[in-house]
This record gives C-alpha cells, sequence and structure tokens, in this order.
C-alpha cells in the first residue's frame, strides 16, 4: 500500500515490501511472521480474538475508507438484475457505506 510505504518514510523506516495476489495469500504470509498488513475488515471479521498467529486491530478515528462501485459489462441485458443487486447491497445498511450519485 502506498500510504504504509509513505508513513514509513516519514517515519523514518526504509519499509521491505512483499506483495500477494489475494488476501488469504497476504494473511498467511503475515501469520508466517513475514511482517504486518493493512486488509479490509471482512477479510479480518472470521480472525478469532484467540488465534494463536494472528492479532486484529481496528484503527482509530479517523478510520481508513475507500469507494467501491458495482461494475457490470455494457452489453449485460439483465439491468433489472442489476438494480435488484446494487438495492440488497445498499439495504444491508453495512457500517460505513452510502450510496453515491449514480451515472
Amino acid at each position: 500500500m502506498d500510504l504504509c510505504a509513505s508513513a514509513s518514510r516519514e517515519a523514518g523506516v526504509s519499509p521491505h515490501v512483499l506483495e500477494g495476489s489475494s488476501l488469504e495469500t497476504i494473511r498467511h504470509m503475515v501469520a508466517s511472521g513475514v511482517g504486518v498488513t493493512v486488509m479490509p475488515a471482512a477479510a479480518v471479521d472470521g480472525i478469532s480474538p484467540r488465534d494463536p498467529l494472528l492479532r486484529v486491530r481496528p484503527f482509530l478515528d479517523p478510520v481508513p475508507t475507500r469507494r467501491v462501485g458495482l461494475v457490470w459489462r455494457a452489453s449485460y441485458p439483465r439491468h433489472r438484475a442489476v438494480d435488484v443487486i446494487r438495492q440488497a447491497l445498499l439495504d444491508c445498511k453495512l457500517p460505513g457505506t452510502r450510496p453515491v450519485a449514480t451515472r
């Protein structure tokens, strides 16, 4: 994450950056002692507080945010299905979520 590298430089630390292709791979790297990482809350919700290898700490305010979107192929013929999925996601009222203007 560029943010982590920037914070390391500001703290006078030279980060050694390793990358993985999936959240599960990165979680295993951390469990193996490779280092630390920042992961989406959904990726760590299943980690038990009693996990012998991993610890999860939430961020304090102001917490980092990210923007995600629902994407589909332009030629996808089932527009109503996309609308239903969008509304179902909004109806979940997940913490920190809010609708944005549609195009």
